[in-house]
């Protein structure tokens, strides 16, 4: 049987340990790649900066000079820029109204009309930066890239020996690269964005540690917050949420617990349910409380109740110091 919790065990492994393993396809090596924390990526906005510089001593057009450059040039219009400053703006403004809305059909409407605004900004930034070319942001962009790529990369566990040199990444292939970078890319994108971590502080094996520490990002981790990679820094983070949702809310019934991304979604629909509640209670709305479009399991989310708040951490110390997820959900009287 498929069990949904693993994955978020290897993710928490390599957050704790502060790098991840691959495999190139390209020479079978095994290679390290460490997580950057806040002060590394603060060294990097300041190369980039450099980067910039240098490509415009070197001739080479910012964005902004580049299109409109275009523009005179009618290879671009004013008409297609303003339209992606739209689309933009528009975008931002249906997923802060997604982010607020509390039953599901609801979102799942708004994601309609999301996904046709999405695909037309795609085509049109696509179009755009194959007019555009080269400009010194996208030349800056690219020796950030490298640069990231020489730091991160290591040959051992231990990350004290680069996979390459600088003097042998100068002269790697262009295809090596296009490795390297795909494979960071998709640490960073995909393997610990945001929604993946916050799943990994969800899981009952995290969850019984992070909970008898107090909060405390020190007692957790025995260092600096400073010194903390940014994966680590989103891990307390969520915790520290979710934890308070856990211990402020009823837990989840039993079809929402088959998985960290439907536990989140109880606890989550769980907070917004009590905005909502609040703002029926606001306007003096007290009987008959309904939502057009909710759902059995959203509207048992607004149901109220004289429950007490539960301490996480004393319950857990309780236990011996760790807890399964049934567990905590006997903790809440399920």
């Amino acid at each position: 049987m498929n069990d949904p919790f693993k994955k978020y065990k290897d993710l928490y492994r390599d957050i704790i340990f502060g790098y991840s393993e691959y495999r190139l396809e390209s020479n079978k090596k095994k290679i390290f790649i460490k997580h950057l924390n806040e002060l590394e990526n603060g060294e990097s906005e300041r190369k980039h900066q450099e980067f910039i510089y240098i490509a415009k001593e070197s001739g080479l057009k910012t964005e902004k000079e580049a299109v409109d450059f275009l523009i005179e040039q009618d290879v671009w219009t004013k008409k297609k820029e303003d339209r992606v400053k739209e689309l933009v703006d528009k975008l931002s403004q249906l997923r802060l109204t997604k982010s607020k809305l509390l039953v599901k059909s609801q979102v799942e409407l708004l994601e309609e009309e999301i996904e046709p605004l999405e695909n037309e900004l795609s085509g049109l930034n696509f179009e755009r930066q194959e007019s555009i070319g080269m400009t010194a942001e996208v030349f800056a962009n690219k020796k950030i890239s490298e640069l990231t790529l020489q730091r991160c990369m290591f040959k051992d566990r231990g990350l004290t020996e680069p996979l390459y040199t600088e003097e042998e990444f100068d002269y790697l292939e262009h295809y090596e690269v296009n490795e390297c970078l795909s494979i960071y890319t998709e640490m960073v994108a995909e393997k610990f964005e945001g929604e993946e971590i916050k799943k990994v502080a969800v899981c009952p094996f995290f969850m019984n540690s992070y909970a008898i520490c107090d909060d405390n990002v020190f007692n957790f981790f025995g260092k600096p917050i400073l010194t903390l990679t940014n994966f680590q820094l989103s891990l307390m983070s969520n915790a520290k949420y979710l934890k308070n949702l856990m211990t402020s809310h009823k837990p989840p019934p039993e079809d929402f617990q088959e998985s960290p991304s439907k536990i989140i979604e109880w606890f989550e629909l769980q907070s917004k349910s009590s905005e909502a509640m609040k703002g029926i209670e606001d306007k003096g709305e007290a009987g008959g409380k309904s939502l057009f479009g909710a759902s059995k399991a959203e509207m048992t989310s607004l149901e109220t109740a004289e429950e007490k708040s539960l301490n996480l951490t004393e319950e857990i110390e309780n236990h011996g110091g760790e807890m399964n997820f049934d567990e905590i959900l006997k903790m809440h009287g399920m």
